[in-house]
């Protein structure tokens, strides 16, 4: 079994996983030998090495409880190729051995991780306090806009995304996100053509998000992302 936990706050993952973590073995928890934690703390990015150190301890039997869970923070942080990895591991888990992936944004995982898992979408406790309200997302603000601008401007903003992975892949959603919406409308008022254009953008925005997780160059990749939409 494997699930999801996805939201962009962090305080709000571990309370889902924390409980979760109850449910699953029947009782509060906080620690056990049978509780493996991948955590890459500072590292941009967990690759194949990390991950196949997790699937050898998950191989063992549970050494006290009924069940052990392998719990991977920060996953939007695997590489492709460390996504393609685990696919087999989640695919074959045993009743025994539960995976749980915390990620800021679904999207961030390959499709064929999202379809092996059950994904959860944290809710804050009664009582807790609303965080501070914001205004639209930097990056929603940038999109209203970012296809208008000249190739120079678009270019600019590129290279302030491209400094992380985690700002890629936020600039990734973002384009995607506006794509998605401009298909919504297309379909509603009958644009096949452009629809099945959109359709294809889509793809080439995956393509990249594939790229980015790989650890490929985020800025050649971003660029190469926004020249094939112009197309």
């Amino acid at each position: 079994m494997t699930y999801i936990i996805a939201d962009k706050r962090e305080k709000l993952q571990k309370q889902e996983l924390k409980g979760l973590l109850n449910k699953l073995f029947g009782r509060e928890i906080s620690d056990s030998p049978d509780i493996h934690i991948l955590d890459p703390e500072d590292k941009n990015s967990i690759g194949i090495e990390e991950i196949k150190e997790l699937q050898q301890t998950m191989r063992f039997k549970p050494f006290q409880e009924g069940i052990q869970v392998g719990i991977i923070l920060n996953a939007h942080k695997l590489t492709h190729q460390a996504q393609n990895s685990m696919l087999k591991t989640l695919e074959d888990s045993s009743e025994t051995s539960i995976y749980i992936l915390c990620v800021d944004n679904e999207k961030n995982l390959l499709p064929t991780i999202r379809s092996r898992g059950i994904i959860l979408y944290p809710k804050r406790e009664k009582g807790e306090e609303d965080e501070p309200p914001v205004d639209k997302s930097d990056i929603e603000k940038i999109m209203e806009t970012f296809f208008d601008l000249s190739p120079i401007g678009q270019f600019n903003i590129i290279e302030e995304y491209s400094e992380n992975k985690e700002n890629s892949l936020t600039f990734i959603n973002g384009v995607e996100e506006t794509i998605r919406e401009k298909l919504e409308l297309d379909i509603k008022n009958g644009n096949i053509d452009s629809s099945q254009r959109d359709l294809e953008f889509l793809k080439v925005v995956e393509k990249s998000r594939e790229k980015i997780s790989s650890n490929c160059n985020r800025k050649l990749t971003l660029e190469a992302m926004i020249m094939q939409l112009k197309t």
